[in-house]
């Protein structure tokens, strides 16, 4: 994220790594790989034999672009209490540039709607925010770089709920070390993942070197 209203990072060119790479054969450069005499006649031989019909396997996308919002109530607050930390939170999907849409200013924070929801029983809930803007200064998703584990993390759903978390771990990842594909996982244990820029700011590029990410587990 720059000081200039950039995204967090959190897509980048990370998210697409995520999608299904379709098993490929024959990848040789142009021409083909060289072919001995005994290999060419085994080649031929094998081309005589009559085709054998491949089953029909259905393929799904697993791109998250492609992937069905799910229908659990939304997140549309999150609090902080010790941290000072109470914003609204929006639902969002990608951005033109295939990351993860953010709100401009600082103090809305955006729930990855393709993802897991609050209370779902497997994945990860991710929640990200702006740290700082130009025209909006320094937002509340600054302060997460000194949560300590312990600290409480609620999120209250469309329908009312409050979804109650307990810190587990706060890291300052470098961007090119971040793992997105664990942290917007559909799968493993429920935890909420929030997740903003942080570390040093690199002027020339204007944009943060790294990534703040929290991890939290449901309470009871």
């Amino acid at each position: 994220m720059t000081r200039a209203r950039v995204s967090v990072g959190v897509m980048g060119g990370s998210i697409a790594a995520l999608a299904v790479v379709l098993a490929t054969a024959g990848c040789a450069g142009p021409g083909g790989p060289a072919t001995s005499p005994s290999a060419a006649a085994s080649v031929t031989s094998s081309a005589q034999q009559p085709p054998v019909a491949l089953p029909d396997i259905p393929r799904s996308s697993a791109a998250l672009a492609d992937r069905p919002p799910v229908s659990a109530p939304a997140p549309v607050r999150l609090v902080v209490a010790e941290l000072g930390i109470d914003v609204p939170v929006e639902a969002v999907g990608l951005d033109d540039q295939g990351r993860m849409g953010l709100p401009a200013n600082p103090a809305i924070a955006a729930w990855y709607r393709f993802g897991s929801a609050p209370g779902s029983a497997t994945g990860s809930t991710v929640i990200a925010a702006h740290v700082d803007s130009l025209v909006y200064d320094i937002g509340p998703f600054a302060r997460l770089a000194d949560a300590p584990a312990g600290t409480r993390v609620e999120v209250t759903t469309a329908d009312g709920v409050v979804h109650a978390y307990t810190l587990e771990s706060t890291a300052i990842v470098p961007k090119e070390s971040v793992d997105w594909s664990g942290a917007f996982a559909r799968d493993g244990s429920p935890r909420l993942t929030l997740v903003t820029c942080g570390g040093e700011f690199d002027y020339d590029a204007r944009r943060y070197l790294a990534n703040v990410i929290v991890t939290a587990v449901p309470l009871g």
